[in-house]
């Protein structure tokens, strides 16, 4: 029986499993955000909106940033799913990495070749470089910030005690002490 005051991540079971996985996302979605929203406001001179106001620039940067999170979510929730585990980043190595970047850049490429030349929903101005009618800076953002994410995620993670709890052969079930 656990005591009000005793740490979340101390408790065994399921519950514990999936406060550990939440907080795991909850880096994700924060640190996420902030490198996203970053990354999205310096790259605002590659794209056709740049001249506009900066309440303009503020709202879309944020809006963008927010698409780039939920991108981030969805690649995250496919690589868990795939090695069943929601603490993946520190417990499956880069092969689960791989997975993550992998499906963040698939959907990138096929968002930017949408929203730029079936949707015009955005341009890029002349200056920004592309690879296939691709933006080369949409591209870079999901080859770059990942790896920084799940690098971030594994060190903020393991110092706050979210590790993978031990296999169940080697649990002492239904010992009683």
């Amino acid at each position: 029986m656990m005591l009000e005051t005793e740490s979340p991540r101390r408790r065994p079971g399921v519950l514990a499993a999936a406060t550990a996985g939440l907080r795991v996302e909850g880096l994700l979605i924060g640190w996420g955000f902030a490198l996203n929203l970053a990354w999205e406001f310096g790259q605002t001179p590659l794209y056709g909106d740049s001249g506009n106001g900066l309440r303009y620039l503020l709202s879309t940067r944020i809006h963008c940033a927010v698409g780039d999170v939920l991108i981030l979510l969805g690649a995250f929730w496919l690589t868990a799913l795939l090695f069943r585990t929601r603490r993946w980043p520190m417990t499956k190595g880069w092969a689960a990495a791989a997975i993550f970047f992998a499906a963040g850049l698939a959907f990138t490429i096929w968002s930017e070749w949408l929203n730029t030349t079936l949707r015009g929903a955005w341009e890029y101005r002349p200056q920004m470089p592309q690879i296939g009618g691709i933006g080369l800076a949409p591209l870079a953002q999901w080859l770059v910030l990942p790896p920084v994410l799940v690098t971030i995620l594994r060190r903020r993670a393991l110092a706050a005690g979210l590790r993978e709890p031990p296999a169940r052969s080697q649990r002492q079930i239904g010992s009683r002490r």
